[in-house]
Order: C-alpha cells, then structure tokens, then sequence
C-alpha cells in the first residue's frame, strides 16, 4: 500500500484557491477554507511529496500577484537545477543555512531588483519573476484569532519567514556554502 499523500484538486478549485489568495493580500478579504487547507497541506507536505495541484495552484498565483514589498530572500539546496521550479524561499539567512545541513548551494534573489520589469512592463497574468509572501498570510492570521489554522501551525511555521516564487537562477545569485571545521 502506498501512504504518500495524495492532493487533488479540481481546475475550479485551483482558480478559487488561487484567486483567494491573491485577494487576501491585495483586497484583505476573508480567506476561504479550501485556501486554508492548500496552505496547511502545502507548508506540512515534505517537498518529495508535494504534487501537480500544489504547483497549478502557485503557477497562478505567481502569474497574477505582484506583491508590494521588495525582501532579499534566500534558497538553501544540495542540488542547482535549471528548472524554473516552483520552490519555498525565506526572508532569514538563519533559515536557510539551518535547512542547509551544512552543504550545497545558497540561492539569493533580491526581490527589488528582480521585479522591476515585471513591475514595468508586465500586467496580470503575465508576472515572471513575483513571489507570495506566505509568512504575510500567516502574520495576519495569527493577528486575526488564527482564521482556522491551528495555533501549532502558526507557531512553528511563522518563524521561517516563508515566500513562495520560482528558482529562476539567471535572476538570482548563488553561492556554495563552506562547511565549518570544528
């Protein structure tokens, strides 16, 4: 029997989830249940499990967001891949050297830099180079009674300053990281 998780979601599904998310950040309206979920199951799914609607769901929102802030946001991997690959950054170096175990390769991406013709000559539907803030959502959450996520959740995962964008690397720097001596 096989007992990875299985996430399926209809397109429909994917377009609300999708659009919710969006309009939580942009319109500061009430996110729906099944974004909810989404954001559960995506931030507790190891990333070898984490399948096709997970990624339709982010391709969308990434085509039709362009978040206000501009963070530097960091990347630790073993592997570089040339994929633009859908992928977990955070706003805090200490995050990811600690998801480094002490090898591979630091992906850096400052946002401001990056977005700015997007910004320019891009319009919705069309974005490249955006990103979710995810730990904005949880942020507002967490002020706002918790929305239906659990206080656990809130907890740990807030701390990770988590954003959602794609490993565009001819965007982005990356450096090898140098594994300390004792």
């Amino acid at each position: 029997m096989n007992d990875t998780f299985k996430y399926r979601l209809t397109k429909k599904q994917k377009m609300e989830i999708a659009q919710n998310l969006i309009d939580v950040l942009q319109k500061d309206i009430t996110i729906t249940k099944q974004a909810i979920i989404f954001i559960g199951n995506w931030i507790l799914t190891a990333g070898n499990e984490k399948r096709k609607a997970f990624y339709d769901v982010w391709d969308i929102v990434l085509k039709n967001y362009l978040p206000t802030t501009r963070p530097i946001l960091f990347r630790a991997c073993q592997r570089i891949s040339k994929v633009e690959k859908i992928t977990s950054f955070t706003g805090r170096l200490e995050c990811a050297r600690r998801f480094s175990i002490n090898g591979g390769t630091l992906i850096i991406c400052d946002t401001k830099e990056t977005l700015q013709l997007d910004e320019i000559f891009c319009k919705p539907g069309e974005y490249k180079h955006s990103f979710y803030p995810l730990t904005t959502v949880l942020q507002k959450a967490k002020k706002g009674g918790g929305w239906g996520f659990s206080k656990t959740l809130l907890e740990d995962y807030i701390g990770e300053d988590e954003y959602i964008m794609r490993n565009n690397l001819g965007h982005m720097s990356y450096l090898k990281w140098i594994k300390k001596n004792n």
